[in-house]
């Protein structure tokens, strides 16, 4: 029998699979929106700890700014923001977020008014200077003071920077923290940036209170009794008293690494060293720390604890594993006032802190939410912070650690086996996990801030870690501990032996080929992108947080299509350096080999080259004569010319031109070619030059600061 299907049923068929189709779809869709809600809900439930990431948005909106804002600006974001919290509950998570950016914004507002200082607009000459030594850093090479400043000879006290920093390198002087002394010196501003988008040395100094560096003529001397009232003094005269021990008793560079691991003090570590520490990544030993906070009050805590549960009456009766936290907080508070109180050392103390403190109070304390009281604390004290690669990588380390060890303590087994083997295996695979971590965490702000990352570190840590944790730490602690009875000299001995293997590691592993990835200088929109992408990825809780790894492609993106620069023009308008391809790569050829050596360093930074291997032979700078050099640069004619004799000639004939000199109003507007000349480089600072087929794109230090109170310089176009 034969069965016919008419058109009207099977299109009647078609149209009932489409509904059914459709009410499939609309299903899914329902469900992964529920499901989508879901996770959100989880994630704003833990909302807290994003408190630093909002307040550190207003610290950067700060920062960012090209002119200074008015004070009532922030004030007024405050207290709208705070008003709309208390006024419309139904979005108070927006508003919150809100005013907390304001609040960034507030505090580093306040905080660069707090330290407001006069900046020297001019270098000036020898000139007699009195004031009192705020803090001292000594080499073998050189001293390094930093100046109360009282009066500078011929300069005006309104004119005259609070605090002022000078090198001398004559003979060894005896002067300490407090001390009243006078000095000859010639003086100069704080360093402005080498280049558009590198580090900015003066705001860095700004927020010191320094307002003028220099070199010193004559050594200083005492004029009057010391200081000894004040807690800062003390505090900074113990430090460099322990580390002048500590260098004493283990010459060389073990004990000028153990000194800086005890005091931070690092001025006495060679160059060498730390480029073999940085290159096979094992920089972030020289920082006082988490690791070593946390080593140093871990081991009073157990040596305390271990003790007091030798007296059984005690261990009994009392509760000695509080009294054991009470006396690690107290340790991890005098080392934090020993090592300065910088950055990296004040969040490792506040979040070791709240951990000794749960156990006093019988609570949780391994978390996230440690991280976010820490950075918060230093943010709204100290927001310069946010801008330091210290506390970027410091951070960046803590917060990808914690959020892997509270992810694997959901889904670890509680079962699983605790005998030796078990713990030995487990301890290697967390010290492994621990570095790689780490890396790729700090990875993206090692290329941002130093365009190098150290490809080996895994091996280098592995190796360095056990060294840390059980020979180089412990002889610290017992050194230091012995430190008022005078027998810690042999402490500082095997601390120091434990610190020449390590550096004999970091040595082996930066030379094996490939130890050091080198990349052109990233955009700012790079950086913002990862660090956003690693915080959603780090901070939220739900399986939404994989769309933080957006970050990465986004980030490849930004660096490939960014512009590299073409030539450069140093701050002191003496030097040019143009960006030459040789097969594989590329390097800058200064005009000038002798001039500006440190700019010459950081050009090559930006562009990938190893600063390490600058060529020291005869530049070969195109076609150079008595008057000056022209040079072709991707199809560009440039000329750069000492004296006005060759204006005329070069203007006609180059697409730029770089006088080496002030050029004349007249002269500057005949000129046909574009002109860059010192006068242009006084006003705007150092230069970044692109070519491209339609135009020549100039960059100054100038527009990227802005006119702001650490520039020193008006925005330049």
């Amino acid at each position: 029998m034969t069965v016919e299907i008419s058109d009207t049923t099977a299109s009647d068929a078609r149209r009932a699979h489409r509904r059914l189709a459709r009410s499939l779809l609309w299903r899914d869709v329902m469900r992964w929106r529920a499901r989508i809600f879901d996770w959100a809900r989880e994630d704003a439930a833990a909302a807290a700890i994003w408190t630093p990431v909002f307040i550190g948005l207003g610290v950067g909106a700060y920062f960012g700014l090209k002119s200074e804002p008015a004070f009532t600006t922030g004030l007024a974001m405050l207290a709208a923001s705070a008003a709309a919290v208390a006024l419309a509950p139904r979005y108070r998570s927006i508003f919150i977020a809100v005013m907390l950016a304001a609040l960034g914004f507030v505090a580093a507002d306040l905080r660069a008014s707090r330290v407001a200082t006069p900046i020297l607009e001019r270098e000036i000459g020898i000139r007699a200077i009195e004031g009192r030594i705020y803090a001292v850093e000594r080499s073998s090479e050189r001293e390094r003071f930093v100046i109360d400043v009282q009066s500078i000879a011929r300069l005006e006290p309104e004119d005259t920077p609070r605090r002022i920093r000078v090198t001398w390198r004559g003979e060894r002087s005896d002067v300490v923290a407090g001390d009243l002394v006078t000095l000859r010196a010639g003086l100069s501003p704080p360093p402005p940036p080498a280049a558009p988008g590198s580090f900015d040395f003066a705001r860095q100094l700004y927020f010191q209170s320094i307002g003028a560096v220099g070199f010193a003529v004559t050594s200083p001397a005492a004029i009057a009794a010391r200081d000894a009232n004040s807690l800062r003094t003390r505090i900074e005269n113990a430090r460099s008293g322990l580390t002048r021990r500590i260098t004493e008793a283990a010459p060389g560079q073990g004990g000028a690494i153990v000194a800086a691991v005890v005091t931070g003090k690092r001025e006495a570590i060679s160059e060498n060293s730390r480029a073999a520490l940085r290159d096979a990544g094992l920089a972030h030993l020289l920082a006082i720390s988490g690791l070593h906070m946390g080593l140093a009050t871990g081991l009073v805590f157990f040596a305390v604890r271990g003790a007091l549960a030798a007296i059984e009456p005690l261990a009994i009766r009392f509760p000695i594993k509080k009294w054991a936290a009470a006396a690690a907080l107290l340790s991890g508070f005098a080392y934090l006032l020993l090592s300065g109180g910088a950055w990296s050392p004040r969040r490792a103390f506040v979040m070791t802190a709240i951990f000794l403190l749960a156990i006093l109070f019988d609570r949780r304390a391994f978390s996230l939410r440690n991280v976010a009281i820490a950075a918060s604390l230093i943010l709204l004290t100290t927001p310069e912070a946010l801008v330091h690669p210290g506390f970027q990588m410091s951070f960046a380390a803590a917060t990808a650690l914690i959020a892997i060890f509270e992810w694997w303590n959901r889904v670890a087994d509680p079962g699983r086996d605790f005998s030796l083997g078990a713990r030995l295996k487990r301890y290697a695979v967390g010290l492994a996990v621990t570095d790689l971590v780490a890396s790729l965490a700090t990875a993206p702000f090692a290329l941002f801030h130093f365009n190098r990352v150290a490809i080996f570190s895994l091996p280098a840590n592995i190796l360095s870690m056990p060294l840390m944790a059980f020979w180089i730490m412990p002889a610290a602690v017992i050194g230091l501990l012995l430190t008022p009875i005078g027998l810690d000299g042999p402490a500082w001995v095997v601390a120091a032996k434990g610190v020449d293997i390590l550096l004999a590691i970091g040595g082996e592993v930066s030379s094996w080929p490939g130890a050091v990835s080198l990349t052109p200088q990233w955009p700012t929109a790079a950086l913002i992108a990862i660090a956003g992408g690693g915080l959603w990825f780090c901070l939220a809780r739900s399986p939404l947080r994989l769309l933080g790894l957006a970050g990465v492609p986004a980030v490849a993106i930004i660096v490939a299509v960014a512009p590299r620069p073409d030539l450069f023009v140093s701050a002191s308008g003496g030097n040019v350096g143009i960006v030459e391809a040789i097969p594989g790569e590329f390097r800058i050829t200064p005009y000038n080999n002798r001039r500006d050596k440190f700019a010459v360093r950081v050009w090559n930074e930006i562009i990938g080259a190893d600063p390490s291997t600058d060529d020291k032979s005869d530049t070969g700078f195109g076609d150079c004569g008595t008057d000056g050099c022209v040079a072709r640069v991707r199809g560009r004619t440039v000329a750069v010319i000492g004296q006005s004799s060759v204006l005329a000639e070069d203007c006609a004939r180059a697409d730029l031109v770089v006088a080496l000199y002030p050029v004349r109003g007249g002269d500057w507007r005949a000129c046909e070619a574009v002109l860059i000349d010192k006068r242009s480089v006084w006003r705007r600072g150092a230069h970044a030059v692109r070519f491209t087929e339609e135009s020549i794109v100039v960059e100054t230090v100038g527009a990227a600061r802005g006119a702001r109170p650490w520039s020193g310089l008006a925005s330049g176009r």
